[in-house]
């Protein structure tokens, strides 16, 4: 692992998590305002706005410690670890927005 490449995917993986953060505060602050959300949506939409920036920094975590302890060049693919729960929640957002019409 090149510590070039480890340092680019942290700051891309940051840059990620504050994205997601972004993406979460106004999708969810607007689905709240639309009304007609249940308490569980809500709790699950909540919850979204620290996991998803938490998966960011985890990963990114796991990546350092790859560099750290001379982890082989397949530890790159701790950088997925957020997206398959960035698409679930674009998915369950755009339900919610289209149930609340």
């Amino acid at each position: 692992m090149s510590l070039f490449w480890v340092v680019c995917g942290v700051v891309a993986q940051l840059s990620l998590g504050f994205v997601l953060f972004m993406l979460v505060a106004f999708s969810a602050g607007g689905i709240a305002n639309a009304g007609g959300v249940s308490p569980r949506d809500m709790l699950l939409l909540n919850a979204a706005l620290y996991v998803l920036p938490l998966l960011c920094l985890v990963s990114a975590g796991l990546i350092v410690y790859g560099y750290v302890s001379g982890a082989s060049a397949r530890t790159y693919g701790w950088h997925l670890l957020p997206l398959p729960a960035a698409v679930a929640y674009i998915l369950f957002a755009l339900s919610l927005s289209s149930a609340s019409r």
